[in-house]
């Protein structure tokens, strides 16, 4: 399936939808030369290396569209099929997903759901060109952040501490928490398995503090996770990074490299040791030594926590959605999320956020299917 384009936009579209596990080697390498045709889909969530891990965690439920005009492969599209309804691939983990397509390419959503007999596909991080989705489609525009480091990350970090006081006097508490806890060192790239599920426990257990929904309730996660962390250290893999205070792991993140850039997925503290905003340490410890590991570009995807803001000098947007052929299935949607957003100014909001969830501890797992 090669990645070559026709100019002549008469000639009809056509999709074969496939299994991910399917494809050959051809195939995903026409994937990857597809991909690479656009700056937009450079994060590792667009990566078959990515989709294979999420189709193994889940026991083989990937779908993949390849959109032809004549011979030649016009787009393609991994989504997850639940109940007649589409999914970015690794649900809410994903962080970047759209239809894979040429510049000169243009999709339109519902003729493509209606040729896969999908009703919907709900999105929450629509990345890239929004032309093949109805205005409705869009319900609302999130920043996404990044931190470009360029070739000199200390430089950087200099940079971004003249900015952002926080992270300048998080030098305090570091000297402090050597003083109190040991000399500190950071393992950029740990390869201790033991230590990634100790990282997923602490990330659980912030989880049930704060009372969001448990993303690692569900097994196929640490399935993903274990896959992506097992993967030679080439092309797109897990690396785990832990911070150590003495003997002590005081904080750690999981996220996804690829090449010059790291995904900033998953990053979590010891809370015996927040007094020293062991997070903020971390984060730093990874940017000053970057360079020296290859790493340019740290992206921390969408999302409003201040943190981003204050470690990051790029902004972005995504977008959040749904797009259907089916009038009734958006209209309710679209009613069900201005309903969240009423609620989102409804007084005691917090309180009541963390009363529903006490209650109904399983009421988001759908998500997770």
């Amino acid at each position: 399936m090669r990645p070559s384009f026709n100019a002549n936009s008469s000639i009809e579209l056509t999709v074969d939808c496939v299994p991910f596990s399917h494809l050959s080697e051809a195939d995903l390498q026409g994937w990857e030369r597809l991909r690479q045709s656009q700056p937009e889909f450079a994060s590792p969530f667009f990566s078959p290396a990515y989709t294979a891990a999420a189709d193994a965690a889940r026991g083989g439920d990937v779908e993949v569209a390849w959109i032809r005009r004549g011979d030649e492969l016009a787009g393609l599209w991994a989504y997850h099929r639940i109940r007649g309804i589409a999914w970015p691939v690794g649900r809410c983990f994903n962080d970047a997903h759209n239809i894979i397509a040429a510049n000169s390419c243009s999709i339109d959503w519902r003729w493509l759901l209606k040729k896969l007999d999908l009703k919907a596909f709900h999105f929450h991080s629509l990345v890239g060109s929004t032309t093949g989705l109805a205005g409705k489609d869009c319900f609302e525009t999130i920043d996404a952040f990044s931190l470009k480091l360029g070739n000199d990350s200390k430089e950087t970090l200099r940079r971004l501490e003249q900015t952002h006081t926080t992270l300048k006097k998080q030098q305090q508490k570091t000297r402090k928490m050597a003083r109190e806890l040991g000399e500190i060192s950071l393992e950029i790239d740990c390869r201790d398995a033991d230590l990634l599920d100790k990282t997923i426990q602490l990330k659980r257990e912030q989880y049930l503090r704060t009372k969001p929904i448990d993303v690692f309730a569900p097994e196929w996660p640490h399935k993903m996770l274990r896959h992506l962390f097992e993967k030679p250290r080439q092309g797109v893999y897990g690396m785990l990074s832990v911070l150590r205070a003495g003997d002590q792991l005081v904080a750690a993140h999981f996220g996804i490299r690829e090449g010059d850039l790291l995904h900033y997925w998953f990053p979590v503290y010891d809370p015996r040791f927040a007094i020293y905003s062991p997070g903020t340490a971390l984060f730093k410890s990874i940017v000053c030594n970057a360079s020296q590991h290859g790493i340019r570009t740290i992206d921390m995807g969408y999302g409003e926590p201040s943190y981003k803001r204050k470690q990051t000098d790029t902004q972005g947007k995504v977008i959040y959605g749904v797009t259907s052929h089916s009038t009734p299935y958006h209209a309710w949607h679209r009613l069900q999320y201005q309903t969240q957003q009423l609620a989102r100014h409804m007084p005691f909001k917090q309180q009541v956020k963390k009363w529903m969830r006490t209650i109904t501890p399983h009421s988001h797992q759908s998500q997770l299917s």
